[in-house]
């Protein structure tokens, strides 16, 4: 497995409950609760069977939650508990994302309450919140498809907080010269969600580059330009120099275990190996082998956030221009977008503009289609999630470069104004896609906090 593929999600689910209340209906309930969530995909359940009502029987509960390992807790409150029960599984799980669970109230009334689970919820996040606790909750009926599709949800973001522990990111060469803005501290970073930043000297990369035997950085280089529709200005020394850093990184990335690499793709590299790296960018995000430009190690973890929740190739963008009278806005990247994310209704293109015409960048259109544009960034200090919605426009290449100009669901000046004012940081992720929910879900796991705009 691997984060882009992952292993299933393992869901722990308990059912609280009180005698004084109707245990049994909430027996009743939660084996059909049980049986729904069975049918989410790439999710093991883990459930409890039996509904929790005593201190020793949470006891009992969280000993197996913990040997099955659990990603994610979901508490039910099948009816109204004493609030002590929740606390226990909350400090036992405090690394995990948690969800409280309320039903409504049977319709056949008796004169008597006979779950009042909504209640009990309510105790039991204030108890939890308290503590320093952040649980995510939900308040349906038992039987809900909706409630199932949201617990979906956050077993999908319940697995991206558990992979990030294990996530290894390449940082190659640093960041491009001025850009401090895209600086983290790596030790912060990984105490905050454990992701481990790898210091990786350029010179290395490029030494493995110029080893790639020639008539093999050839042959490569005659397959990755027919991913393109015009290479016109490509010579075949820029070709033989593209396709060698393609197959240094690519290896690279593999025989060390890389999740992602950051590349400090011009500058250094230009004047020590001859090409930028901006398209051979483009070929690894399309190939899946995610690098980050200008060495932005945030803005490269939240491309692979965003291909989690999407599944589909993220692009890592400028925002250059917004225009106030049509809400529209144009992000652009000098060529590293995924060649695969192009409008198959226009040309792709190889370019020798950039670097004083060594090159090699791609250029294209992005494809159409609904948005979210993010940003998991820091204010110097803490984390933080940004995000908004938008429609990406059909569009031409207006500048050499892959770009996207989208239409934005609220006023783009906001938008913008936030950026500017706020010091965020001069990337944003644009996901194919509508993860808003998903994405407060994943900052309310980390206590992260979520601006949208």
């Amino acid at each position: 497995m691997s984060f882009i593929n992952p292993s299933p999600t393992k869901l722990g689910v308990v059912c609280l409950a009180r005698l004084t209340f109707e245990a049994q209906l909430a027996e009743q309930w939660y084996a059909q609760a049980r049986a729904s969530l069975r049918e989410i995909a790439n999710v093991e359940l883990c459930a409890i069977e039996k509904l929790v009502i005593e201190t020793s029987n949470a006891d009992a509960a969280i000993a197996e939650l913990r040997a099955q390992n659990v990603d994610a807790l979901v508490i039910i409150s099948g009816t109204f508990a004493l609030g002590g029960l929740a606390m226990q599984f909350a400090q036992a799980f405090a690394h995990i994302p948690l969800l409280l669970w309320a039903w409504h109230e049977p319709q056949e009334q008796t004169g008597k309450l006979r779950l009042n689970s909504l209640v009990g919820v309510n105790v039991n996040a204030s108890n939890l919140y308290k503590l320093g606790h952040r649980p995510q909750t939900l308040y349906t009926a038992h039987d809900d498809v909706g409630a199932r599709d949201h617990i979906a949800r956050l077993a999908r973001v319940a697995g991206i907080v558990r992979d990030l522990k294990s996530l290894r990111i390449a940082f190659i060469g640093g960041h491009a010269p001025g850009f401090d803005d895209l600086a983290v501290d790596k030790l912060a970073l990984r105490r905050a969600i454990g992701v481990e930043i790898v210091d990786v000297g350029l010179q290395i990369l490029v030494a493995r580059a110029q080893a790639v035997a020639q008539d093999r950085a050839r042959a490569a280089s005659a397959d990755l330009l027919k991913r393109f529709d015009d290479v016109v200005e490509i010579s075949a020394r820029q070709g033989d120099l593209f396709a060698a850093l393609v197959i240094a990184l690519t290896e690279f990335a593999r025989e060390n275990k890389f999740d992602a690499l950051t590349l400090k793709c011009w500058g250094d590299l230009v004047e020590a190996y001859g090409i930028a790296g901006c398209g051979v960018v483009s070929i690894l995000n399309d190939r899946g082998i995610y690098t980050g430009c200008e060495g932005d190690i945030m803005g490269t973890l939240t491309t692979l956030i965003a291909r989690r929740l999407t599944g589909i190739h993220p692009f890592l963008t400028d925002f250059i221009s917004v225009d106030r009278d049509t809400n529209t806005g144009v992000l652009w990247h000098g060529g590293c977008g995924a060649v695969g994310l192009a409008d198959p209704k226009q040309k792709t293109h190889l370019f020798s503009h950039f670097a004083g015409g060594k090159g090699v960048t791609a250029g294209f259109a992005l494809k159409p289609g609904r948005v979210t544009l993010l940003r998991l960034g820091d204010d110097g200090r803490n984390l933080r999630m940004l995000a908004t919605t938008a429609t990406a426009l059909e569009t031409e290449m207006i500048v050499r470069g892959t770009l996207a100009r989208v239409k934005f669901d609220r006023d783009a000046s906001v938008f913008l104004d936030e950026i500017l004012s706020n010091g965020w940081e001069h990337h944003l992720v644009m996901a194919y896609g509508e993860i808003i929910s998903e994405l407060e879900m994943f900052a309310r796991a980390l206590n992260v906090p979520m601006t949208v705009k």
